[in-house]
């Protein structure tokens, strides 16, 4: 399939494929339907977006969530790339990395950086131009729980000490907890 025959639409414009991106996610990362809703409605025209990769018969691809990154207001954080485990090795990840920062240089021109997170795709990501760089302040910055409170956390993060264990994140599963590397990337678009 050619990238002209593919679409990369906002979510929340077609919510018609929640079951199905719901499926996406879960089958590569298992959680709660219900968290996984909460986050998938939160999509809307400025950010947090959620986007959907879609083929020429409206099949779902692909999915990848965006947001803003805390203090950083040229930059996003893009999240939750994943391509159809049946897709796979096709070059649809790569289709999708760039109909999103071809989307982002158009409608959010202020934007100049896209960075990510990855624990085992990182060949990938380099194939998309990202290169390694240092952690950033990770935060669900759109939440209701840091509106009008920006300038708190600020002076809260401001105040503790570097750690070189930003680099990692805990996952938990079931009841084990296991440290994962975790490699942070960039781009300028």
């Amino acid at each position: 399939m050619s990238s002209s025959t593919l679409r990369l639409l906002p979510l929340h414009e077609n919510r018609d494929f929640y079951e199905h991106v719901l499926e996406l996610l879960n089958d590569e990362w298992p959680q709660s339907k219900t968290i996984r809703m909460r986050r998938l409605e939160r999509s809307c025209n400025d950010l947090p977006l959620s986007y959907i990769l879609v083929g020429d018969q409206n099949q779902l691809i692909g999915y990848c969530y965006v947001d803003r990154m805390f203090n950083e207001e040229q930059s996003v954080i893009v999240e939750s790339v994943c391509i159809q485990r049946n897709l796979r090795g096709h070059g649809y990840g790569k289709i999708l990395m760039k109909l999103l920062e071809d989307h982002l240089r158009e409608r959010m021109p202020k934007i100049e950086w896209v960075y990510l997170t990855t624990t085992d795709k990182r060949h990938f990501y380099e194939k998309c131009g990202y290169e390694e760089t240092s952690p950033r302040v990770r935060l669900n910055i759109s939440s209701k729980l840091f509106n009008g409170n920006e300038q708190a956390l600020k002076n809260l993060l401001a105040s503790q000490p570097s750690s070189n264990t930003d680099s990692h994140v805990i996952l938990q599963k079931g009841s084990t907890i296991q440290r994962i590397e975790t490699v942070w990337m960039k781009k300028q678009i």
